[in-house]
């Protein structure tokens, strides 16, 4: 029973709805007064009218959908073959043929919509042995028209198929952005509360210094550094409800999994805490030292004041040039040069990445290390551009630089 019902669950419906639904009705009562006004010779009177509507049943039964049709058409030719097979309605059959069987055969799943052209046919071909003085060439006709129909209709089943098929592929891609997305805001949320737990404790110890400080340049430098950073908490609170936000909105995303692939250094080290600028180009140089052990040639580049990056944001760094690290392990050339760089200017700081890019497949690669970084750099205003031009793949990451505290 629950095999029968998987199976029917395949069958699609008629497209357009109830007008879809209608359709069939009419054409099969076009058809059939059509063919009482031509009228016929063999069939005449009321009982004659009723004969002439039998090989239109089927696609009036359309209408109910395909599975119905199918079963009404062979009940049709069993009706017409204990008739003695006229070659009046055998000819009248030849509509609902096309009509049925290519409908069926597209809206069926494919291993029945496959089967049904070749029982039909099967049946037809049985029945020019089995009954007696028939018109073979009506009947051939009618089996040249279920097969052209049959094809059309598996013709469009395939493309259909494949439309569902790579339909469902998208969403399925989709979802997964949207766990990553979550999931990066997640972490990002974790360590912004960190990080402005530890701004806060430090503004607290700096302002019970003050009160025992009698100098009052050294005051007035320890109030500027309050101020620097209360400012720089100030940015990472806006960043941390900005998450707070975007996480309610994708609440209905289930974290599964909190990775996003293979990582080119060890995930601990990324844990979640206060880094320092040290800190920050170590990771870079541990990313460089992995890719140039894995036979890539590595052109590290570190320009402009690196600790004038906030904690919160050389956080997110860390976490991008691992991304980024990783991405080329699974798409660059073997053994190709890679040029990696770090600016830090006036009004924002840039992580750029430049490999060869790969022909061939990467195993392992779950397409979302691009949403990970855009969900991370959107939170501080930032954005990613990746691009391949002239056979190089070009990874950057621009981040601006505000509420920026030299205290940290």
């Amino acid at each position: 029973m629950r095999k029968w019902t998987a199976w029917t669950a395949d069958i699609k419906p008629l497209p357009g709805g109830i007008a879809g639904r209608l359709v069939p009705v009419l054409l099969a009562l076009v058809m059939y007064l059509g063919e009482v006004g031509l009228g016929s010779g063999q069939f005449t009177g009321q009982q004659g009218a009723l004969k002439m509507a039998l090989p239109y049943l089927p696609t009036a039964a359309l209408s109910l959908g395909v599975l119905p049709a199918a079963i009404a058409w062979f009940l049709c030719v069993a009706g017409i073959a204990t008739l003695g097979m006229p070659a009046v309605l055998i000819a009248g059959l030849i509509f609902s043929s096309v009509v049925v069987i290519s409908a069926c055969c597209y809206l069926l799943p494919w291993r029945q919509a496959l089967s049904l052209p070749l029982l039909a046919l099967a049946l037809l071909f049985a029945l020019c042995f089995l009954i007696p003085d028939v018109q073979v060439l009506t009947i051939v006709i009618n089996a040249i028209f279920v097969a052209f129909a049959g094809a059309a209709g598996l013709s469009l089943n395939s493309f259909r198929r494949r439309h569902e098929t790579s339909a469902k592929r998208i969403e399925a891609l989709e979802i997964e952005q949207a766990k990553i997305r979550a999931n990066e805001r997640t972490l990002l949320a974790h360590e912004l509360h960190d990080i402005v737990a530890h701004d806060v404790t430090i503004i607290a110890m700096q302002a019970r210094r003050a009160e025992f400080v009698k100098d009052p340049e050294k005051t007035s430098e320890i109030l500027a550094g309050i101020g620097s950073s209360a400012q720089q908490t100030l940015q990472d609170l806006r960043s941390l409800v900005l998450l707070l936000k975007e996480s309610d909105k994708a609440s209905e995303a289930t974290i599964e999994n909190t990775s996003v692939g293979p990582s080119i250094i060890d995930p601990a080290e990324l844990s979640g805490e206060t880094t320092t600028a040290v800190g920050l180009v170590h990771d870079l140089d541990a990313v460089a030292d992995a890719l140039q052990s894995s036979g890539y040639d590595v052109d590290l580049t570190v320009e402009g004041e690196v600790a004038r990056v906030p904690a919160s944001l050389r956080q997110a760094l860390r976490r991008t040039i691992r991304e980024m690290g990783t991405n080329i392990l699974k798409h660059a050339v073997p053994s190709s040069r890679v040029e990696m760089r770090l600016y830090v200017g006036e009004s924002n700081v840039q992580l750029r990445a430049t490999n060869e890019a790969g022909v061939q497949k990467p195993i392992m690669s779950s397409r979302t290390g691009l949403e990970a970084m855009r969900a991370r750099c959107g939170v501080f205003g930032g954005f990613v551009e990746a691009d391949e031009s002239d056979g190089l793949w070009t990874t950057s990451v621009t981040i601006p630089l505000e509420g920026i505290s030299t205290a940290n």
